[in-house]
């Protein structure tokens, strides 16, 4: 008891140093994550602040560049007009052309939304003009008194470099709402005064550019300010929630010198929390500055904090589990191995009570023995298995040279001595569809699945008695079964073919094989092996009468026809006229009539009997339609190949029909070309007109051209026209030959040339057969010299 006592307060201990080691990993690697997150986040925050400030830079660029180059183009398309520029430089005042300037300006206006108004100030004549007002009045009596002195002021002419002029300002709000461009024209009065152009724009325009391009921002509610460098508010576009505290807008405004060039600052305005940004990097010094409420620009990374700390816990809380689920686990191999001690089955979900690398150690070492031991015992199954396999293979093939006794020997080291001295019964196991077999497998497949045969009927006959099974070629198996018990072979034949009809079953159904059988008569003694294992091949091969999967008994050999077999000349007839006919139904069914008498005779002549009744028909065919030739050799040798694998009726019969289907359609498409006959004999005799002189010019050139067989266009040509090509291409030739030599003088030689004959002794002998006489009385009779060459 104090032993378990001790043992117990050792494994508790264990489990729970196992249990916290797991649980500290598990917490650093949780911190480690959570510390990762942090610092992605904190990065991106940044970034996500600079970007936003490198915006709000070049927003500001652009709101301030539109409106510059929004005054300027207004101002040079004003200068450009003549109605202008008369009313700039007239010397008196006129009605007519200030009338005239004026209509020019509103015509401005109608595109130039953001344009306030325009002054016009002739400074020969002291004489202003505002769009606004209509007013055309002195510097001193003109209602905008601000930029009146200005542009009466020859320091200020002199310094001002194009910057724009705060006119006015909102004394509620102190925003500005116009900002002046000046424009002067060259040259100077007296007084050093010059003619100016005044373009007032609506400052609201700065704004309105940003809110433009902020449209599709993913943070809409950002407030702006356009501040100048005195602090006033030129423009401004707060959202809903700023609360349209004034005071601290202003207070904003002035503090836009301190917020540039340094970081972004958070200011809290009616309780919420702000990020201000300001900068002034455009050419009018202004000060841009964004109000973005925080909450909106931290959303996205708030939230991603709290889905990875709940990512965290979750991952604390299953890594926990784990460590618990492990540290048991590494508990357990000493009851795995009490248990396999005792002969028991391990269970290993049991709470053990010891440390944990020595009996891992120990049960690795066990079950290495185990697994050693195990393949120890497959090594000599199989060992002995080939070796009995090839044993008893020698004795079947009688290629073994030991002499009797050391064979009885071996066979007794073997324990396979009842073969020597008991009653025997020799089954003999065929794959079905073999050809199949090896398409549809691997060699190591088909090894595996010839194994798994002799398993199956090792197991389905351990309880018979003696029986030995092995394979004896690669589609075959032999069974030796030991039949010393049984006293009548009726009681042995039912028996086997229970056997039997079990080991096709089984192997059906876990294998998918079929196999065919065939079971001999008891016999003794060494020497009959060989003999009845030869008798076991003769009989499977009557499966070709009973199908696959059939089992054939001793007693099916009598039912064989051992005579030759003859199909009737009459049959053949009639098989070779269907086949000319195209009507391969009916041949198939005067075949039928020859094939349920064929497989009645054995293997060897069923083979012999179709392959010369396959020739018998194409011969017959071809007697009658040549052209067949050309077009069904390879549906002849591929029956004969497929043939040597036929191993039931089924399958001659389904090659047969098909032979005579591909036949009968080979010839009903001949007979359909018969009209493209006259076509292909129009051409043969076109390419002879053509090719005449052309040494060449045969038979193979031409049906090398036609893409046709020489003996098959040789068989139509013959058969249109009564002579061969050859002898038409002579004609032909002596027929040319005849015209040269009566209408032109060219020599005998060129003539032959031009023709494509030669000339040698067959030419003379040809030409006498061909005219009925010899050259020389040829050219008499046609009043030539007889030595013109």
């Amino acid at each position: 008891m104090k032993l378990a006592y001790k043992i117990k307060n050792r494994s508790t201990s264990f489990l729970r140093k196992a249990f916290f080691s797991f649980l500290i990993i598990t917490i650093i690697m949780t911190v480690l994550l959570t510390t990762f997150l942090t610092l992605t986040y904190l990065r991106t925050t940044n970034a996500l602040i600079s970007r936003y400030n490198d915006k709000l830079i070049a927003q500001s660029n652009y709101s301030i560049t539109y409106l510059d180059e929004s005054a300027k183009r207004l101002g040079q398309a004003l200068y450009s007009d003549n109605h202008i520029t008369e009313f700039l430089n007239m010397n008196e005042h006129d009605e007519r052309v200030a009338l005239l300037a004026s209509r020019v300006i509103d015509k401005h206006f109608l595109t130039l939304k953001d344009i306030d108004s325009v002054y016009l100030y002739n400074a020969g004549l002291d004489l202003f003009y505002s769009s606004r007002s209509g007013e055309r009045k002195s510097a001193s009596e003109f209602s905008n008194q601000a930029i009146a002195n200005l542009l009466t002021d020859k320091d200020f002419v002199a310094a001002y470099r194009g910057r724009p002029i705060v006119a006015s300002v909102d004394e509620a709000t102190q925003s500005a709402n116009v900002c002046s461009y000046i424009l002067f024209e060259p040259g100077a009065t007296a007084a050093g005064l010059k003619n100016a152009i005044v373009v007032n724009i609506q400052t609201k325009a700065l704004t309105n550019s940003i809110q433009a391009i902020n449209r599709s921002d993913a943070v809409p509610e950002t407030s702006f300010l356009v501040v100048d460098a005195n602090g006033s508010i030129l423009s401004m576009a707060l959202s809903p929630e700023f609360g349209h505290d004034m005071s601290e807008v202003r207070a904003l405004s002035r503090k836009a010198q301190e917020l540039d060039g340094s970081s972004n600052q958070v200011r809290k305005i009616d309780g919420i929390r702000y990020l201000v940004s300001s900068s002034k990097s455009n050419a009018n010094n202004w000060y841009i500055m964004g109000v973005t409420p925080v909450k909106k620009i931290f959303k996205d990374v708030i939230t991603a904090s709290i889905v990875s700390v709940g990512i965290a816990v979750a991952v604390f809380i299953f890594c926990a589990v784990i460590c618990l689920f492990l540290a048991r686990r590494l508990n357990s191999p000493i009851q795995a191995i009490t248990k396999m001690i005792n002969g028991e089955a391990p269970d290993r979900s049991d709470p053990l009570v010891s440390q944990t690398e020595e009996f891992q150690v120990i049960l690795s070492v066990f079950e290495s023995m185990k697994e050693q031991n195990s393949q120890l015992d497959k090594i000599m199954r199989e060992t002995g298995y080939a070796a009995k396999q090839d044993f008893l293979n020698a004795l079947l093939s009688e290629s073994t040279t030991y002499s009797m006794k050391t064979v009885q020997s071996k066979l007794q080291d073997l324990q396979l001595d009842y073969i020597v001295s008991n009653q025997l019964c020799m089954c003999l196991f065929k794959i079905d569809n073999y050809s199949e077999f090896m398409s549809r497998n691997s060699q190591k497949e088909r090894w595996a699945l010839r194994y798994a045969i002799v398993n199956i009927a090792t197991e389905i006959t351990e309880n018979y008695g003696k029986c030995e099974i092995f394979s004896c070629d690669s589609d075959k198996f032999v069974m030796l079964m030991d039949c010393d018990h049984v006293s009548q072979y009726k009681v042995l034949q039912d028996e086997v073919e229970r056997i039997l009809r079990e080991i096709q079953w089984n192997t059906q159904k876990y294998l998918h094989i079929s196999l065919s059988m065939a079971y001999s008569t008891m016999f003794q003694g060494l020497e009959h092996l060989p003999s009845m294992y030869n008798n076991m091949k003769g009989s499977i091969l009557l499966k070709m009468r009973y199908g696959h999967g059939c089992i054939i008994t001793p007693y099916m050999i009598d039912e064989i026809n051992t005579d030759d077999f003859h199909v009737s000349v009459k049959k053949e007839e009639q098989l070779i006229e269907k086949v000319l006919e195209g009507d391969d139904k009916e041949a198939s069914v005067i075949y039928q009539s020859i094939s349920q008498q064929l497989y009645q005779y054995t293997y060897n002549e069923v083979l012999f009997s179709i392959v010369h009744l396959i020739y018998r028909i194409y011969s017959g065919v071809l007697s009658k339609m040549p052209a067949i030739k050309d077009n069904q050799d390879i549906t002849l040798q591929a029956f004969l190949l497929y043939i040597q694998h036929a191993e039931v009726g089924e399958d001659i019969d389904r090659l047969m029909n098909s032979f005579l289907q591909k036949l009968s359609n080979e010839v009903t498409a001949i007979k359909n070309t018969s009209s493209s006959n006259d076509f292909l004999m129009q051409r043969i005799l076109g390419m002879v007109e053509q090719e005449y002189a052309n040494t060449e010019l045969c038979l193979s050139s031409i049906a090398e051209k036609l893409r046709l067989s020489p003996n098959y266009v040789g068989h139509l040509f013959k058969a249109a026209h009564g002579q061969s090509i050859a002898q038409y291409i002579f004609d032909f030739r002596m027929q040319k030959l005849d015209e040269y030599m009566r209408n032109t003088k060219l020599s005998l030689s060129t003539i032959i040339e031009k023709v494509g004959l030669e000339r040698n002794n067959y030419f003379y002998t040809r030409f006498k057969k061909h005219f009925g006489m010899s050259l020389s009385e040829y050219k008499i009779q046609l009043g030539q010299d007889i030595d013109r060459d």
